[in-house]
């Protein structure tokens, strides 16, 4: 790697930290008007990423580096989530629980789909993209629930069902898009493309 490589990175590596710091005041800032602390770090991530002063560039998101600590970023959130959950907890709300979780996800892919294809056949493109942006509609952040949860300390019937929900639910959402792009492939390529993939 050359000086200037280094020094590049260097200086990313400074802008990052940066912007976490900035993040973590945010979210300080944020939970002195009783409100969570990560409504505090969402708004930094807007204001200083790539899309409005700049301070986190793309080019440093787009790193190896980057990627390998958001995905164990990710991990580590899908570990707390995972913990959070409680089988029996899942078991004890029986039916009402899978019944709504599978209504309101697939009540929200029908709507999306719906409204994109009539704006798509509107506009002539392929109706198909309607139903990738219906699931791409179904993604949740759990993320956010969790640490909501764990920052006010709550309990009680709503906070037992949340969590669970929020997990259910991107099960759902994770069956429903690679369905639908497994689909929507199979269509694109002329049928070359086992629908198995």
């Amino acid at each position: 790697m050359t000086g200037m490589g280094i020094e590049l990175m260097t200086i990313n590596i400074i802008r990052w930290i940066i912007t976490i710091g900035a993040a973590f005041l945010m979210g300080r800032l944020i939970t002195k008007v009783k409100m969570p602390a990560i409504l505090g770090w969402l708004i930094a991530g807007m204001l200083l990423g790539p899309n409005a002063l700049g301070l986190l560039p793309q080019r440093l998101m787009n790193t190896t580096l980057y990627k390998v600590i958001i995905c164990w970023a990710q991990c580590s959130f899908g570990s707390m989530l995972g913990t959070e959950i409680v089988w029996r907890k899942i078991k004890s709300y029986g039916k009402s629980l899978v019944v709504t979780t599978l209504t309101q996800s697939l009540g929200t892919f029908a709507v999306v789909s719906m409204v994109f294809a009539v704006v798509l056949h509107m506009a002539g493109i392929p109706v198909y993209l309607a139903f990738a942006f219906g699931g791409i509609a179904l993604a949740t952040a759990p993320a956010p629930a969790l640490s909501i949860v764990q920052e006010f300390h709550t309990k009680g019937p709503v906070t037992d069902t949340l969590l669970p929900m929020a997990v259910l639910d991107d099960i759902v959402g994770i069956a429903v898009f690679f369905t639908v792009n497994s689909i929507i492939a199979r269509m694109v390529s002329g049928g070359s493309v086992p629908l198995f993939i």
